[in-house]
């Protein structure tokens, strides 16, 4: 079943069902809306809350990519197998799912729901991973500059480059001004996330304080994501 799916389960006799999740690069950005309803939404879209396991998740996507992008640019004796769990960043389409999975990780615990809690803020059990989704976020940050050095966007109407800076700033700009409008029609209709404390405020807030040159009309370029 693809992500971002909805769907139940029905059974004809009381039976205790056992499934898995797993992420795939193929399905990314399919996958990012689903975490972005859930953050808004969980309470009125899911009886189960996977926050945790979907972040985890998400860190060794980016480990992985890393790995197999710079660690190993010469990719010599790397099988095809490894490869193809890969976005090919020559294209349009997995510079996207690329890009996509960076801006996941450069937002970080911003959608986290469960960091929003009081008790999760104090709890010194949750450092360890708050420490791994900041160094993969610098591991995302890396991987956006190893494609800047080495690939542009090309235009043919002009027969021009575009620098990949403001493609990746424009796209993360629409993400994080689409959450806080997303945010705010979900509470004017009573519709809430898992954690009660993560309000449309709450967010606004931090966004301004993270991320103040994001913060505003949607397609504003504005540099220093660095």
């Amino acid at each position: 079943m693809r992500p971002n799916t909805p769907h139940f389960v029905v059974t004809p006799d009381s039976a205790i069902c056992h499934g898995g999740h797993f992420y795939a690069m193929s399905t990314i950005r399919d996958t990012i809306f689903g975490i972005y309803h859930m953050f808004v939404a969980s309470k009125n879209i899911t009886n189960t809350e996977h926050t945790k396991d979907a972040h985890l998740l998400f860190r060794r996507l980016v480990i992985y990519c890393h790995y197999i992008l710079i660690q190993n640019q010469d990719k010599q004796g790397l099988p095809e197998s490894l490869k193809a769990h890969v976005p090919d960043v020559s294209t349009f389409e997995g510079v996207l799912d690329l890009f996509m999975l960076c801006i996941v990780m450069e937002l970080g615990d911003l959608v986290n729901p469960l960091a929003y809690q009081k008790k999760h803020q104090r709890d010194h059990d949750c450092d360890h991973n708050h420490l791994c989704t900041i160094h993969a976020c610098g591991l995302a940050r890396n991987i956006c500059r190893w494609w800047r050095i080495n690939y542009m966007f090309f235009d043919p109407t002009d027969n021009t480059g575009i620098d990949g800076d403001i493609i990746f700033e424009d796209l993360f700009c629409q993400h994080v001004n689409t959450l806080v409008v997303y945010k705010r029609l979900a509470e004017a209709k009573d519709i809430h996330g898992d954690v009660l404390e993560c309000t449309a405020e709450v967010l606004e807030s931090l966004v301004k304080k993270y991320f103040p040159a994001a913060f505003g009309l949607f397609g504003a370029s504005q540099h220093g994501f660095e």
